[in-house]
């Protein structure tokens, strides 16, 4: 199925604890088989379990596209040990900011950074993820990762985005990204759902018709 409604440990809140990186789904290593095995088909990903500052909030802390992983410096050594295994590029960014998940929103084409990014941040995050970069908000709010979620085929924002930011997500990351919400109302998308290329993962609130926007704009 390239769209399923599921929840991790009852919660419906898939994003925290999820991260898509390249052809791999981070997984927190007590997840449930079944759940993890229901995620890679619906995905058509590769399943990998792994750990964050110590604790299993993979989507907060973790960013990255098809290019590479960025991490925060709270990472332990094991931990990005672990995701070295991966074989994809892998980068350390020593910022004030350190929930890299929600504060940089990225795919094959682009990514928008919390404007409170150094430029060194931001170079190390260009190098990495081998796409253009730059600041800013999304309805005046700076954590631009939690209120989207975008692959290379599409992309669903909060609904409280403006046209005109619409209109330059649109441009940024070379996708077609459409306004809707997750979990029965919920403006911070990225919290209730993961995407890949080739399929999606709702919270288990997620509506019928909250399902049919993400469809559309994920072109399921």
């Amino acid at each position: 199925m390239p769209l399923i409604r599921t929840s991790i440990w009852g919660s419906p809140n898939l994003g925290i604890y999820l991260k898509v990186v390249g052809n791999y789904l981070l997984v927190p290593p007590n997840a449930k088989d079944k759940f993890v095995k229901e995620l890679e088909v619906a995905l058509n990903l590769k399943a990998v379990p792994a750990r964050i500052y110590d604790t299993n909030l993979l989507g907060v802390f973790i960013a990255g596209n098809e290019n590479g992983v960025i991490l925060p410096a709270v990472a332990g050594i094991e931990e990005i040990k672990a995701l070295e295994s991966l074989g994809m590029e892998l980068e350390i960014i020593n910022s004030k900011i350190t929930a890299l998940g929600n504060a940089i929103l990225a795919n094959s084409y682009g990514a928008l950074v919390h404007p409170g990014m150094s430029d060194e941040d931001i170079e190390l995050i260009r190098k990495t993820l081998k796409v253009p970069v730059v600041r800013g908000r999304i309805s005046g709010i700076p954590v631009v990762g939690s209120l989207s979620v975008i692959t290379d085929k599409g992309g669903i924002v909060t609904p409280s985005v403006s046209d005109e930011e619409l209109k330059n997500l649109r441009r940024h990351f070379s996708v077609e990204i459409y306004p809707g919400t997750v979990n029965d109302g919920v403006k911070f998308v990225k919290l209730g759902l993961v995407a890949s290329k080739e399929g999606v993962a709702v919270g288990a609130l997620t509506t019928p018709v909250e399902i049919d926007v993400i469809t559309q704009a994920f072109g399921l």
